[in-house]
C-alpha cells in the first residue's frame, strides 16, 4: 500500500519547520507513502524535497490576499484545487488551522480530513478537528498528535532538512531580525554581542531579511539583506552557534543540530522554542531587549569553551 498524503501549512519558517519534525516521523513509519505538501512559495526552501516529501505545491497566498477580487486570484486558486482533487488523497492533514488552509483542505477532496483544533469558528466548521492540545504543549507535540489520529509516529531525533551543499565555516551566526516587531532586539544590544564575540576571537556572520538591521560592527561579517533563504539555511546548518531572537532561523539551526540561544519575549517558548537539543532560552520579560549583553554573551560561552579572563563588554 502506497497512502498519498497531504499536508497543508502555508507558513511561516518556524511553524513549517516545527511541521517537518511530526512529518518526519509519519516518513519514518511509512516511507512508501506519496507525501505532498501545500507551502507558501516562500517558505518552501526550508522544505526537504527529496526525502521529506514527494511534491510541494505553492499556495501563493500573499499575492492572493492584495488581489481578492481579481479574476486572475480566482483562475490560480481554482487551479490548485483542481490539481489536489486528482491526486485523490488518502488522508489530508491542516496543520494551520486558519480558514485559508482548512479551504485548501476540505477542496483537496481528501477521502479523510484531519484538522488541527484552533479558536477559529469557520475553519473547524470546513473540516473535522482532533484535540492536540494545543496551546498547552510544544507545536511539534501538537502537529505529532494530529498525524498521530491517522496513523502512529514517533517524534524522531532530527527531522529531515535540505541537504546543505557548504563546508562548515564554524562561524557564530547572528540573526538580528524576527517575523515580528515585538520579537526583535535592538541593533545595539548585537552591536554589544557582536563585539564581545569578536574580543573573543570568534568569527561572527550576522543575517537576516532586507528589513532587518545590520550589524557594522568591525570584523563581523555583515550579510543582513543580502542573502535568499537557501543560502542562509547553508550558513546556519554549517555554523558552531546560533543566537537570536525567536525567529525562523533558530528553527532551522536546531534541526540541523547547530546549537541555539534564543531570547524570547511575550512569545510562549514552551510552545515555540527551537525543538531538540542544545537549546538555550533566555526570556527577560516582555520585551526581548530587556536582556542584557553579558547575559547572552554568558549562555553562548557554554557552547564556546568560557571566556578569557581579560574579557569585558564594552558599548
Amino acid at each position: 500500500m502506497k497512502p498519498k498524503i497531504l499536508v497543508v501549512r502555508f507558513s511561516a519558517m518556524g511553524d513549517c519547520i516545527m511541521a517537518a519534525w511530526a512529518l518526519t516521523g509519519l516518513r519514518n513509519t511509512i516511507p512508501q507513502a506519496h507525501i505532498t505538501w501545500a507551502i507558501q512559495d516562500r517558505f518552501a526552501p526550508v522544505i526537504d524535497r527529496s526525502r521529506l516529501v514527494d511534491e510541494v505545491v505553492f499556495a501563493d497566498t500573499e499575492h492572493w490576499k492584495r488581489h481578492r477580487s481579481a479574476p486572475t486570484t480566482w483562475l490560480a486558486q481554482f487551479r490548485m484545487f483542481s490539481a489536489l482533487r486528482r491526486e485523490h488523497f488518502d488522508v489530508g492533514f491542516d496543520l494551520q488551522g486558519q480558514v485559508k488552509t482548512a479551504l485548501c483542505l476540505r477542496l483537496s477532496g481528501a477521502k479523510k480530513r484531519l484538522s488541527i483544533l484552533t479558536t477559529d469558528g469557520l475553519s473547524q466548521r470546513l473540516n473535522p478537528t482532533h484535540d492536540c492540545l494545543l496551546g498547552s504543549v510544544h507545536e511539534v507535540e501538537a502537529a505529532s498528535r494530529l498525524l498521530n489520529a491517522w496513523h502512529e509516529c514517533r517524534i524522531p531525533i532530527r527531522p529531515l532538512m535540505p541537504p546543505v551543499h557548504e563546508a562548515p565555516n564554524h562561524q557564530i551566526i547572528i540573526q538580528t531580525g524576527s517575523g515580528h516587531p515585538h520579537k526583535k532586539l535592538s541593533s545595539q544590544r548585537w552591536h554589544q554581542v557582536a563585539k564581545e564575540l569578536i574580543y573573543q576571537g570568534h568569527k561572527v556572520t550576522a543575517i537576516g531579511g532586507s528589513g532587518d538591521d545590520p550589524i557594522y560592527t568591525e570584523g563581523v561579517t555583515n550579510l543582513v539583506g543580502q542573502i535568499n533563504l537557501e543560502r542562509a539555511l547553508n550558513l546556519v546548518a554549517n555554523s558552531r552557534l546560533h543566537i537570536s531572537a525567536d525567529t525562523g532561523t533558530a528553527h532551522a539551526a536546531s534541526a540541523y543540530g547547530v546549537p541555539t540561544v534564543t531570547v524570547f519575549g511575550k512569545t510562549d517558548p514552551r510552545r515555540y522554542r527551537p525543538f531538540g537539543e542544545n537549546v538555550t532560552i533566555l526570556r527577560p520579560g516582555p520585551e526581548p531587549d530587556q536582556i542584557t549583553a553579558d547575559e547572552i554573551i554568558r549562555s553562548a560561552e557554554r557552547y564556546l569553551g568560557g571566556r578569557p579572563s581579560a574579557s569585558s563588554l564594552v558599548d
